[in-house]
C-alpha cells in the first residue's frame, strides 16, 4: 500500500510540472494559432483576389485581342477599308460599323482608330489625316517599326481633339494584313483604365483591401491608395503570364493591420519561454521513462518490418517508429497501385487477343473474361464501332499529351454514355494512338441494325458539337460469338481506310462500299497518261488529273490504294523527268519533295487533290517558262504540228523531215528527244495507234482500210505496230471493246 502511494505521490510530482507547462504552451499556441491563422488566411485572400484579378484583367483583354485579329482575318470591313481610298465613304462607314460593334461588345474600349499608310487616313475616334492626328508620334513607332505589334502598351495619356481632357488608356496595336511583313495600315485599339478598373472593383472592398497594377517597367497602371504606397503592407505578389503585369495586394489600412498581423510575434516568445520549462523537466523525467520506448525500437529492428538499408526513415526512436509505419503504408499503397495498373493493362491485352484473334480463345473463356473484366452484356448479340480521330497530326499538334490523353478518356466516357442512354453495354479500348476499337452488346428486343447507326451517329454528332476536331466512325454487326466478333471488328476497322473519299465526321457503314465492287477503271493509263503531260507541260493534265481523281470516287477506294496510286505516280514522274535536261529535273526534284509531303499529311481525297493541282500547276509553269526560253522549242513545235498532220503519209521519216525543214535527220533525232523524251519512230507510231484505234471503234470499216488510213501500205506492218503498242491484235481489240 505504501509503495503504491509512493510511487503515486511520485509519478505525481514528475508529471505536475510538465502538466502546468502544457497547459501554458495550449494557451500560448491556441492563441499564437489563432492569430497565425488569421494571418494565413489575409494572405490567402489577398493571393487569391491577385490571381482572380489578373485572370478577369487578362480574359478581358485576351478576349478583345482575340476578336481583333479574328476581325483582321476575316471581316470584309477591314480588307475593303485598307485596300480602297478616302473616295470610299461606303466602305468608311462599313469600318466604322466594325468599330461600334467592338465597342458595344468590349465595355472597355474608349477610342478605336484605323490608318491606311497609302494616304495616311485615318479612321474612327478623331478622324482625320496623319498629320494633324494628336497621337501621331504613338503611330510613327509602329510605322517605323520602333514598337511591336500585338502586345498590350504601358499607360499612357490619349486625346481624341485638343480641347477634350486626356484618358489614362493602354492600347493594343495591330497591323494589317497579319501574316504579312509589308503592313497596308494599323489597327489601334484603346482601353480606358478608369473602365477596367471598374470593372475589377466589384471583386473587393477597396475600404479594407487595396490593389495596385504596375507594368513591365514598374510603372503604376492603377492603385487605390497611391498616397500610402511607401507604408503599406503587401501580402500578395502575382504576375501576369499574357501582359506581364505585377498585381499587388494588402490591406488598406497598414498600421492597424500590421500591428494585428504582426502581434503573433509576442506569442511566438511566449510559446519558446513556456517550451524551454517544459523541456529542462520533461529530459529529466523521460529518462527514466525512455525503457519502454528503446525495448519498441529494438523489437522493430529485430522483426522484418524494416529492412536493413531503410534504417535510416528517422533520426530518432519516434521518428523511427514513425517511419516504419509510414513504410509500410507506401508498401501497400504501392501493392494496390500496381495491381491497379495491371488489370488495366490486362484487360487492354485481352481486348487486343480478342479482337484480333492474336490468340486463340475459346467462347467459354471469353464469357469468363467479361466476368472477371466486369462487363455486364446488354444482350446475346453485339457490333463492334472503330472510332478514329480526324486529321490526327494535327490533332497532336494542337494539344499537349496530357491534354490529348484527358481527350481520348473524354471519347471514351462519351461512347459509354451514348450506349449506356439506349440500353446497351459497351467495352472501348484505344488499340492505336488515333484509333478507339469498342464491342457493343445491344438489348436481345432492340433492333441491332438500327440501333448501331443510332449510337454511332450521337457519337459523332456530340463529338462535332463539343469538341474541336472530329472522328470517324465504322460498325459492323450483328455477332453473337467470338469468332463473328473478330470478323464485325476486321470490317468495321477497314471502313476507315475509305473514309478519304466518303467523307470525315461521319458514320460508315458497309452498304456504301457495296457498289464499288463493280467498278473497274484503268488506273495506270491514267497516271501514265498524268504523268506524260505534266513531262510535256501540256495543259491536258489538268483533265487527266481530273479523271484519275474522278476514277479514285467512283471506286470508292481505300486510303492505302490511293496511297499507292500516289507513289506509283511518283515513280512514274521520276522516271520520265530523267530523260530530260538537268534543268528540268531540279524542277521535278523539288516537286517531287513536296508531292511526297502531301502524301504524308493529306486526310480526304478532296485535299489531295487540290494539294496535286496546286503542286502540278507550279511545276507545270515552271518547265513551260524552260521550254520558252530554249531557241529550239519553236522548230521542235513546227515538226511536231507537221507530224501531226501528216501521220498517215507512208513516205514520212527522218529524211523527209530534214528535206522539209532543212536540217539534218541526226539534229532532229537528238532536239526530238531532248523536247518529247522520246524518239521519232515511237511518237509517229503512237499518233497512227491512236488514230486506228478510233478507227476501230468508231467506224464500220475493214482492217486493210485502217492500216491505209493510217499510213501502212502493208497490213502484216500495221498488225505488227498495233499489237505492240496495245498487247493484241486489231480484229481482238475490236472484238473486246465491243464485248463491254
Amino acid at each position: 500500500m505504501y509503495m503504491n502511494s509512493s510511487w503515486f505521490r511520485k509519478l505525481l510530482l514528475s508529471y505536475l510540472p510538465a502538466f502546468f507547462v502544457v497547459v501554458t504552451i495550449l494557451f500560448v499556441v491556441f492563441f499564437q494559432t489563432l492569430n497565425e491563422q488569421n494571418r494565413k488566411e489575409a494572405i490567402k485572400a489577398n493571393e487569391f483576389l491577385a490571381q482572380q484579378v489578373v485572370l478577369f484583367t487578362d480574359n478581358a483583354l485576351k478576349t478583345l485581342d482575340y476578336r481583333i485579329l479574328r476581325d483582321i482575318l476575316s471581316t470584309e470591313e477591314l480588307r475593303t477599308f485598307f485596300n480602297t481610298d478616302l473616295e470610299d465613304v461606303y466602305g468608311n462607314i462599313k469600318a466604322n460599323k466594325l468599330v461600334d460593334d467592338w465597342k458595344l461588345n468590349y465595355s472597355i474600349i474608349d477610342t478605336v482608330y484605323f490608318i491606311r499608310l497609302k494616304d495616311e487616313f485615318i479612321l474612327g475616334d478623331g478622324s482625320g489625316m496623319k498629320a494633324d492626328f494628336l497621337d501621331e508620334p504613338f503611330l510613327e513607332l509602329y510605322i517605323r517599326g520602333l514598337a511591336k505589334t500585338g502586345e498590350w502598351t504601358g499607360k499612357r495619356s490619349f486625346q481624341t481633339y485638343p480641347s477634350e481632357k486626356a484618358k489614362d488608356v493602354i492600347s493594343i496595336v495591330q497591323g494589317y494584313p497579319h501574316f504579312s511583313s509589308t503592313k497596308k495600315g494599323y489597327i489601334v485599339v484603346n482601353v480606358s483604365l478608369a473602365k477596367l478598373k471598374r470593372t475589377i472593383t466589384p471583386m473587393y472592398n477597396p475600404d479594407q483591401t487595396y490593389v495596385r497594377f504596375s507594368d513591365k517597367q514598374g510603372r503604376s497602371l492603377m492603385d487605390d491608395t497611391p498616397s500610402k504606397e511607401g507604408t503599406r503592407s503587401v501580402l500578395s505578389r502575382y504576375v501576369s503570364p499574357y501582359t506581364g503585369w505585377v498585381v499587388e495586394s494588402g490591406p488598406s489600412d497598414a498600421g492597424l493591420s500590421r500591428f494585428v498581423l504582426d502581434f503573433y510575434n509576442i506569442w511566438v516568445v511566449i510559446a519558446i519561454a513556456a517550451v524551454l520549462l517544459g523541456v529542462l523537466w520533461v529530459i529529466h523525467v523521460t529518462r527514466r521513462n525512455y525503457k519502454p520506448i528503446s525495448q519498441l525500437v529494438s523489437l522493430i529492428r529485430a522483426s522484418s518490418l524494416i529492412k536493413p538499408e531503410d534504417d535510416k526513415l528517422g533520426s530518432n526512436e519516434f521518428g523511427f517508429i514513425r517511419g516504419a509505419l509510414e513504410h509500410l503504408m507506401e508498401e501497400t499503397t504501392k501493392t494496390r497501385q500496381q495491381h491497379k495498373e495491371t488489370f488495366i493493362l490486362q484487360k487492354k491485352h485481352r481486348f487486343q487477343e480478342a479482337v484480333e484473334g492474336s490468340a486463340p480463345i475459346r467462347e467459354t473463356e471469353w464469357q469468363a473474361d467479361l466476368l472477371r473484366f466486369n462487363i455486364d452484356p446488354a444482350g446475346a448479340k453485339s457490333f463492334v464501332m472503330a472510332l478514329e480521330i480526324d486529321r490526327y497530326q494535327q490533332f497532336v499538334q494542337a494539344y499537349h499529351h496530357q491534354d490529348q490523353s484527358v481527350l481520348k478518356f473524354v471519347l471514351s466516357s462519351v461512347a459509354q454514355e451514348m450506349a449506356g442512354l439506349n440500353g446497351a453495354a459497351l467495352w472501348a479500348e484505344w488499340l492505336s494512338d488515333r484509333r478507339l476499337s469498342a464491342i457493343v452488346w445491344v438489348p436481345d428486343e432492340a433492333a441491332g441494325s438500327e440501333l448501331s447507326a443510332h449510337i454511332g451517329e450521337q457519337i459523332v454528332e456530340w463529338v462535332r458539337a463539343n469538341l474541336s476536331f472530329t472522328v470517324t466512325i465504322g460498325v459492323h454487326g450483328m455477332a453473337s460469338s467470338l469468332e463473328e466478333i473478330r470478323s464485325s471488328h476486321e470490317i468495321a476497322g477497314n471502313l476507315l481506310h475509305y473514309k478519304a473519299v466518303l467523307g470525315i465526321g461521319r458514320l460508315l457503314r458497309p452498304e456504301e462500299l457495296e457498289a464499288s465492287t463493280l467498278r473497274v477503271h484503268d488506273f495506270f493509263g491514267t497516271l501514265h497518261a498524268l504523268s506524260q503531260a505534266i513531262r510535256l507541260a501540256d495543259n491536258g493534265w489538268r483533265k487527266q488529273l481530273d479523271e484519275l481523281f474522278d476514277q479514285i470516287n467512283d471506286s470508292i477506294s481505300s486510303r492505302k490504294e490511293i496511297e499507292s496510286f500516289l507513289q506509283f505516280l511518283h515513280q512514274q514522274l521520276t522516271r520520265v523527268f530523267l530523260e530530260l535536261p538537268k534543268d528540268a529535273r531540279n524542277i521535278w526534284k523539288d516537286t517531287g519533295a513536296e508531292l511526297l509531303e502531301l502524301g504524308r499529311t493529306w486526310e480526304t481525297v478532296a485535299e489531295l487533290q487540290q494539294g496535286c493541282t496546286k503542286l502540278f500547276e507550279a511545276a507545270v509553269a515552271k518547265l513551260q517558262a524552260l521550254k520558252d526560253s530554249q531557241r529550239t522549242r519553236a522548230v521542235i513545235s513546227d515538226i511536231r504540228t507537221y507530224i501531226e498532220e501528216h501521220y498517215a503519209n507512208p513516205e514520212l521519216s527522218l529524211d523527209h523531215l530534214s528535206d522539209k525543214f532543212n536540217l539534218q535527220a541526226k539534229n532532229i533525232s537528238k532536239l526530238f528527244k531532248e523536247e518529247s523524251g522520246g524518239n521519232f519512230v515511237d511518237f509517229l507510231i503512237g499518233l497512227r495507234m491512236d488514230k486506228a484505234k478510233q478507227l476501230l471503234l468508231g467506224t464500220d470499216l475493214s482492217l486493210q482500210e485502217i492500216s491505209l488510213q493510217v499510213g501502212y501500205f502493208n497490213y502484216n506492218s500495221f498488225n505488227r505496230a498495233f499489237k505492240n503498242v496495245a498487247g493484241l491484235s486489231p480484229s481482238d481489240y475490236r472484238k473486246q471493246q465491243a464485248s463491254r
